[in-house]
């Protein structure tokens, strides 16, 4: 079994995942930050284009999980098939919030229609999108419990340096403070929030080019 082909896939899926969130994000961000309900149906081709690239992260996410299943299976099969698990549920997560938008294109075709009047509009609109807010924030608990899951086998193994996962666990350990933070209600500063989302990012970014040029280290694990 090509094992480091695996590894490569799993690298390049991780840049597949960042691309997709943020040309997504630039192609529907627009329509979503603006006046969706004027905007959304006349741009709804656009819109739709922005919900399938931002789609294209949850789809990579699923190609990182299973592609590295059969390595972390090697170390302990119990980790690895609950790494899994929840690299699946966020993948799903992430694909259903990225996709609730397009429920703004029948609404605004009927805004526009009612010759935009009618208060309800702007509160079903207000519902899709806070409904869109809560599944990328139940996406990051996910992404947090799988993250964690993640460099713990990699420092166990040392399929990569372990000061990779080192960083990893520290990035982590940043994003998970920030966000308990903001769920009771202290918010930090946009710098603050800034400096700990960095690290993780970073990290991944690294790891993804570390997968694909060198792969993991096989006797680690008795992967040869």
């Amino acid at each position: 079994m090509d094992y480091n082909r695996y590894a490569r896939i799993a690298g390049a899926s991780f840049l597949i995942s960042y691309l997709g969130l943020i040309v997504g994000n630039l192609v529907a961000g627009p329509i979503l930050e603006g006046d969706y309900l004027a905007l959304a149906f006349p741009m709804r081709i656009q819109l739709g284009l922005g919900m399938v690239l931002e789609s294209v992260n949850g789809i990579a996410v699923i190609c990182i999980a299973v592609m590295l299943y059969p390595i972390f299976k090697r170390y302990n099969e119990g980790i690895a098939l609950t790494y899994l698990v929840f690299r699946v549920v966020e993948a799903f997560l992430s694909i259903l919030g990225s996709t609730k938008p397009i429920a703004h294109i029948e609404l605004s075709d009927a805004f526009i229609e009612a010759g935009s009047v009618g208060e309800h509009f702007a509160t079903l609109g207000e519902i899709i999108l806070a409904d869109r807010h809560w599944h990328m924030e139940m996406l990051t608990v996910f992404f947090l419990l799988g993250g964690f899951l993640f460099y713990v086998i990699l420092y166990k193994t040392e399929l990569l340096p372990r000061y990779v996962s080192l960083w990893g666990l520290i990035a982590v350990a940043g994003v998970t403070i920030m966000n308990l933070l903001l769920y009771t209600g202290i918010g930090l500063p946009m710098v603050v929030n800034f400096i700990l989302v960095i690290p993780i990012i970073a990290n991944e970014f690294f790891v993804a080019i570390w997968l694909i040029v060198k792969g993991v280290n096989p006797s680690n694990i008795n992967l040869e």
